[in-house]
């Protein structure tokens, strides 16, 4: 017994006049398919251009901005002598009990520091070149 085939359902809309043939319909079916998706491809192409080029800036951001910080906050915590004034460097002898500051240079201050075992200080603001402070504020302004 053959089964039973359900009829095809009739067209609602009309064939355009010039469609004479399935061949044609199959073309233009084709060519109306590959348009569509030439944009759909086009679209995305765009879309993720655009997110690679976020995320680029915002990782070189992120990048720069964690740079800053690290620089910042070593400069903060940095201790050195040389660094010093030389007034916090007097003053740093007169605390240590060393005499005769007044006539030494500074870096004759510095070894006396050194030989007394005195803790190196911390960078006094004063020492720090503007871009060392902008740095450092930056980093304040951040946290």
């Amino acid at each position: 017994m053959r089964p039973v085939l359900d009829p095809v359902p009739e067209r609602t809309d009309p064939c355009p006049p010039e469609s004479g043939s399935i061949a044609d319909l199959f073309l233009a079916a084709s060519r109306e398919l590959a348009s569509s998706d030439a944009r759909l491809y086009r679209s995305l192409d765009k879309h993720f251009k655009r997110t690679r080029e976020l995320l680029s800036s915002e990782s070189e951001q992120l990048d720069t901005a964690q740079t800053l910080k690290d620089s910042s906050r070593d400069l903060i915590g940095a201790s050195s002598y040389e660094r010093q004034t030389r007034n916090s460097l007097q003053d740093l002898c007169k605390v240590h009990g060393i005499t005769g500051y007044s006539r030494m240079t500074k870096k004759a201050m510095i070894e006396c520091l050194i030989s007394k075992g005195v803790d190196t200080p911390r960078i006094p603001f004063e020492a720090l070149s503007k871009a060392e402070l902008i740095a450092a504020l930056r980093d304040v302004l951040h946290r």
